[in-house]
């Protein structure tokens, strides 16, 4: 069973995301679970919470946490100029379906006291187009 393909075309699932905010020094990680319990995977605990991410057909999503017992996520956001966000895998009840293509850097947040909306933008630093760089004998010397 390919559950990316599934989750991508739709239907009616909802399965457990495990995803992963972390820092962008990555001395701060976050490991969350959108089920009722909280789960052991690949050694990191991954605590019981009540989000909802839905990712975008072109890289984009969206991810939004009720706040309860998350403090660190807003000391995450509050005190970095961008934060990491990857969604591990989706657990089907038995096992993890890993998920490797759902990863997110950039985007927007909005803090409303009680609810925590994250638009996660694509990471397309493989597709950036440059300004044209214009050679001169300053910037270009060992030519000239």
């Amino acid at each position: 069973m390919n559950i990316h393909k599934f989750l991508a075309e739709g239907g009616g699932y909802n399965l457990p995301f495990l995803v992963h905010l972390y820092s962008p020094d990555e001395t701060l990680h976050i490991h969350l679970i959108n089920d009722n319990l909280d789960m052991v995977y690949d050694g990191d605990t991954y605590a019981s919470s009540n989000f909802t991410y839905f990712p975008g057909d072109s890289g984009e999503a969206q991810l939004s946490i009720e706040i309860v017992e998350h403090d660190e996520i807003i000391d995450l956001l509050e005190n970095n100029y961008y934060l990491k966000a990857e969604v591990v895998g989706i657990f089907n009840g038995e096992e993890v379906e890993e998920i490797g293509q759902w990863k997110h850097k950039y985007g927007d947040a909005t803090w409303d006291g009680a609810k925590l909306e994250l638009k996660l933008d694509k990471d397309d630093r493989g597709e950036m187009t440059f300004a044209a760089f214009k050679f001169t004998s300053n910037n270009n010397r060992g030519n000239t």
